[in-house]
């Protein structure tokens, strides 16, 4: 499993038990909001309060005096001076722990977008497939539970997967699949296809508005900016 996708489980168990009682437009507010206060918290808690707000005093005094100075430019070199050396103690202060509580809201986006962003073809749906390169075939196969991808090459099966998730792509192993995987898994290495792309459909949570309106990023992000400023706000942080 993937680094991203270690909290999954954790995610889907209780993104089902607020299907039991909300609709999906609903359950994305609710995340927004957890990724809002927990990313600030976390955040909060992992970063030197304290120093951090002594940090952004001297820095704002360093400004000050600079705005404040009225001699010559040459005069002005330690003033200059000192408002870099205090942003960049306050940045050094600032960008590990931003960094690191970034990480659980990369993982919850990663399960979001795999959950949110398509579905699977209803009963006697077929999606539109291409395979690259164009030489091969993709073909949608519904004869079980679980749908296939077939890819053929001529008269030659190369690749086999279950579709078990609305993942509008499957393809070779990359190197930055340690951090995000693929649910569907991967197109084997000697097979000679790189890629399989499906034409899905995508849900739509909002009633109104163009149709990029209409997708979970357009509920997710600017409940979560919200939250975030609320609480950035309410709780003091630095």
């Amino acid at each position: 499993m993937a680094l991203f996708d270690l909290p999954a489980p954790l995610f889907a168990t209780l993104d089902a038990g607020l299907a039991t009682v909300l609709p999906a437009v609903a359950r994305l507010a609710v995340w927004a909001a957890l990724a809002g206060v927990g990313t600030l918290f976390l955040y909060k808690w992992l970063s030197p309060q304290g120093r951090i707000g002594e940090a952004k005093r001297a820095a704002r005094e360093a400004r000050r005096a600079l705005n404040g100075f009225d001699g010559e430019f040459g005069d002005a070199g330690p003033l200059i001076r000192d408002q870099f050396v205090t942003a960049f103690r306050h940045l050094g202060l600032v960008v590990i722990p931003t960094l690191i509580s970034i990480l659980p809201l990369l993982a919850l986006l990663t399960w979001l977008e795999g959950h949110y962003a398509h579905r699977l073809p209803a009963a006697g749906e077929t999606p539109a497939l291409e395979a690259a390169p164009a030489a091969y075939r993709a073909d949608w196969v519904s004869e079980g539970d679980t749908p296939v991808i077939r890819v053929r090459d001529g008269e030659r099966q190369v690749a086999e997967v279950p579709v078990t998730a609305p993942i509008p792509v499957v393809e070779q192993r990359h190197w930055w699949n340690w951090l995000i995987g693929n649910p569907l898994g991967y197109l084997p290495d000697n097979s000679g296809v790189e890629r399989v792309t499906l034409t899905l459909p995508q849900p739509e949570y909002l009633p109104f508005g163009p149709g990029w309106l209409r997708h979970w990023l357009a509920v997710f992000f600017p409940i979560m900016l919200i939250v975030s400023l609320l609480t950035y706000r309410g709780a003091n942080i630095e």
